[in-house]
């Protein structure tokens, strides 16, 4: 009886091993370092306050917020490690290019008026994204970290301004679906991206203000995990 009892338990215990093996290899399908590409679309909003030319000081204005929209491309590598059976830890790298040729238009009223275009070109992001397989081939996770755009702006009277790198945060959410039998895999997701509150100066008839405003994106895309 006694032996029975120990190659039932030997069982048992070899049953759960392989059980948990299988798991293992499970989470390891989305383990190790990807490369990554997708296409979709983003919306941006921007908002200029205290708003004073430096040669003749006035009461600052503010510039009604202003949205936007164009095509997205993004691309992006990352790395995960399995934490456990279900859940991994990631870290990204992307790079978002939109259309810059869809200006926004913002123009002053108040004391005085003047009108400029601003647009973003490249953003970069980099970003700790935690996630949970939801079954074997599906994996959700969670973004939240820097962003750094570029933001190109004009004059009404054609005349430069500063461009400027805008510092920010990123935080998102999406899922991969592995294609059957593959490393490849397919992946959506959304990320609101908010710029920190700045500081500028215009170059041609010197007027500060600060800016801030974010962005919202939806990406759709392929990958591919090398293991």
């Amino acid at each position: 009886m006694l032996n029975r009892f120990r190659c039932g338990l030997a069982f048992l215990v070899s049953i759960g091993g392989l059980a948990h093996l299988q798991l293992q290899a499970q989470t390891s399908q989305f383990e190790g370092l990807n490369l990554h590409a997708g296409w979709g679309g983003i919306s941006q909003t921007v908002f200029k306050s205290d708003m004073a030319l430096l040669a003749n000081p006035q009461t600052p204005v503010n510039s009604p917020a202003v949205s936007s929209s164009a095509p997205l491309i993004n691309m992006g590598a990352g790395y995960n490690k399995a934490l456990s059976d279900t859940f991994v830890l990631g870290v990204e790298f992307n790079i978002s290019t939109r259309d810059s040729k869809h200006l926004s238009s913002m123009n002053y009223v108040g004391p005085y008026s003047l009108g400029s275009s601003i647009w973003n070109t490249n953003q970069y992001t980099v970003s700790l994204a935690p996630g949970v397989l939801l079954n074997p081939n599906t994996l959700i996770y969670a973004k939240y970290g820097l962003m750094k755009t570029t933001t190109m702006c004009t004059n009404d009277n054609a005349q430069p301004c500063s461009s400027n790198h805008l510092s920010g945060q990123n935080v998102g959410i999406g899922v991969k679906q592995l294609f059957q039998d593959s490393n490849n895999y397919l992946y959506v997701e959304g990320n609101k991206n908010q710029v920190f509150t700045t500081r500028l100066t215009t170059v041609t008839n010197p007027v500060q203000y600060s800016i801030n405003g974010s962005t919202m994106n939806f990406v759709i895309g392929v990958g591919h995990h090398f293991h």
